[in-house]
Order: C-alpha cells, then sequence, then structure tokens
C-alpha cells in the first residue's frame, strides 16, 4: 500500500511575504517547469509548489493592493472581518456597510467578500460574494447562490477591476434574493429528524456539534439551526477547511429552502 505524502508546513507568518518564480532543474537539466518560493521567517527561500510553464504567479501582496483598488472604487465602506493564511492559501473577508432586513427572522443582512489566492494551484484568485448577519457577524457563504470574480493563474490573465466592481454591485440583488429562503428556512420546523440528517448530509467534524447543540436552546427552525453552525464555524473554525465546510453548508440549507417552495 502506497504512503500518502505529508506536505510539509511553511513556517511563513506574513501572507505578504515576498514570493517569486524560480527555475526547476531535473537530474542537473533546467525543465520549462516553474518553481515557487516564499521568504520563511527564518530569511530563507522556501518551494511552495512547482507548476507548468503557463502559470501566472499572483503575490498575495499584489493581490491586496488590487482588492483595496477595488473595496475604494465600490464607493461602499467595508470591514476586515477575518483572515486565513496556510503558508499556500490566503484569504481575507470584509463585510460592507450595507443593510437588508430580514424582518422575519428579525435580522439584519450585509453584503460580505472574500479575497482568496493561492500558490500552490488550489484555487483561482477569486473575490467571493457573500451575506453576513449583522446581530452576530456569522457568515452565510453560498457559492450556488451569490457569484464571484474569478482570475484563473495563467500567463495570459491579467486583473479585471471594473468587472470585479460590476459583481460587487450584483451582490446587492444577491444578498436581497435571498431572504425569501431565509424565511422559508424559519417555517420548517427544527426537530432531532432534521438534525439528524443535516449531521449526517453535511459532514461536520463531531468536536463542533457539541458547541452547536449549545446554542440550541431557543431554537425552534431550520434557520436557528444554521445559525448555530454558521456561527460556530465563522467565529471558531480555522484554516480553509473551515471556508469549504461554510460553502458546503451554506449551499446545503440554500437546496433545503429551495426544496420547502
Amino acid at each position: 500500500m502506497q504512503e500518502k505524502k505529508v506536505r510539509s508546513r511553511l513556517a511563513v507568518s506574513d501572507p505578504l511575504a515576498p514570493v517569486r518564480v524560480s527555475p526547476v532543474r531535473v537530474n542537473g537539466s533546467a525543465v520549462s517547469h516553474a518553481g515557487i518560493e516564499i521568504l520563511n521567517d527564518k530569511g530563507k527561500w522556501e518551494c511552495i509548489n512547482i507548476h507548468s510553464s503557463e502559470y501566472n504567479l499572483v503575490p498575495n501582496a499584489e493581490a491586496d493592493m488590487v482588492v483595496r483598488d477595488i473595496l475604494e472604487e465600490s464607493g461602499l465602506s467595508w470591514t476586515r472581518v477575518k483572515e486565513v493564511w496556510t503558508g499556500r492559501y490566503w484569504a481575507r473577508l470584509f463585510r460592507s456597510d450595507t443593510r437588508f432586513d430580514a424582518a422575519e427572522v428579525g435580522e439584519v443582512l450585509s453584503l460580505g467578500l472574500r479575497i482568496e489566492n493561492s500558490y500552490d494551484g488550489s484555487c483561482q484568485f477569486r473575490l467571493v460574494l457573500m451575506a453576513y448577519v449583522l446581530s452576530c457577524s456569522n457568515g452565510l457563504v453560498i457559492p450556488k447562490h451569490f457569484s464571484s470574480y474569478r482570475m484563473r493563474h495563467l500567463t495570459s490573465n491579467e486583473f479585471d477591476i471594473s468587472e470585479a466592481i460590476l459583481e460587487i454591485q450584483h451582490g446587492f440583488e444577491q444578498v436581497r434574493d435571498l431572504i425569501p429562503s431565509i424565511n422559508r428556512l424559519s417555517g420548517i420546523p427544527l426537530s432531532v429528524e432534521l438534525l439528524s440528517r443535516v449531521a449526517r448530509d453535511t459532514d461536520l467534524p463531531d468536536r463542533d456539534w457539541g458547541h452547536i447543540t449549545r446554542k440550541l436552546g431557543d431554537a425552534h427552525s431550520a434557520w436557528d439551526l444554521m445559525q448555530a453552525i454558521t456561527h460556530q464555524l465563522s467565529h471558531h473554525g480555522k484554516g480553509r477547511a473551515t471556508i469549504l465546510t461554510e460553502e458546503r453548508v451554506g449551499d446545503y440549507f440554500h437546496s433545503l429552502a429551495a426544496s420547502a417552495a
């Protein structure tokens, strides 16, 4: 049985640390592939991954500057919420000053945005739209509902700030369009059967369920359950795995609301 290779951890605390493309040699001979190196905390260049010659390195520092321009030109005020950095994958989350009333559940929503970039090819450069529940700052990441701006790491691609801003403008409508789904979730009674089904279908880590169930004292609906889950993930989750789980949970509850329509 072939052993699974364990990926080494990178000792790089600053997501905006210098990164570069380096030549790759195989058996002493140069090849067309591109090596990606980052300056680690010890001041040494460390290899992150090896890509084809078509790979377009987008340094996080460059992505950060582009996003600053996009947020400024959007005409909105943004609050930085949190950041995820693994040494290979970077995400930074923001919440806007826009407000949408979900009166039926007594909540207020705002438009959120996640910038993400990778050095290992695990994701494109993306601006992912989402929603925040302002009463508790829970993030609702629903890829099947919200659009995103993306740029593949190819040498022929460039940032398109106008297109990114257009996607953000679409986000206003997408947050507003989410409210009927929230209302439908609030009409689905919370039961042991529903709790069991959600636990099975979302495949959340067992360590999270103890924290989630403790928040269900006054819960009556699927919306309350989703709030408890997203609170645990938004405020206590770590790393990229949590972001992927948030997306899976958001899509799941969005589908649950659609089935109740």
